[in-house]
């Protein structure tokens, strides 16, 4: 439910403590996203992505369906990054009728692994981005979002950064 205007800079009751897991304060998931500044070497547009991802989480201390919305863009991010590091290899292909084919998220993680530019695990990354580009009922918590999000952003320094 869209939240009263003067109670949207309230804790989400979650966060509060009042439902729920144990409360936490806004302070807290703030230093959880100081841990994954990307690197300046990455390019601005895949870092405005991870930002608006970190925010996300961030503002989940309002309203905490805020999460999943961060959880759901972090694979995005991380296909944007692979696209801006590896895509121009995809380049010209085209489907059935004629249209460009990009790679898509799962090929993408399997070239640069071929490549030897991430040695992250990415055997799951692709079912996760699946489940929350197709709709899901999954309640997630902050752990199991970070739990992601910390692979995400290792792959994304990988590839940029090198291991």
């Amino acid at each position: 439910m869209l939240k009263n205007l003067l109670d949207l800079t309230k804790p989400d009751p979650y966060f509060a403590g009042t439902v729920g897991f144990v409360g936490c304060t806004h302070q807290d998931l703030h230093r959880d996203m100081t841990a994954f500044e990307l690197p300046t070497a990455i390019p601005d547009s895949v870092r405005r992505s991870h930002d608006a991802v970190r925010h996300a989480y961030i503002y989940a201390y309002f309203s905490y369906d805020l999460l999943t919305l961060a959880a759901s863009q972090t694979f995005p991010c991380l296909e944007l990054a692979l696209r801006e590091r590896i895509g121009h290899q995809f380049a010209g292909r085209v489907d059935k009728r004629g249209r460009p084919r990009p790679a898509m998220l799962d090929e993408l993680l399997k070239a640069a692994k071929e490549q030897n530019l991430i040695s992250s695990e990415i055997e799951y990354l692709s079912k996760m981005r699946n489940m929350f580009a197709h709709g899901s009922e999954t309640v997630l918590n902050p752990p199991m979002f970070l739990t992601t999000f910390e692979i995400v952003t290792d792959v994304i320094r990988e590839l940029y950064c090198g291991p």
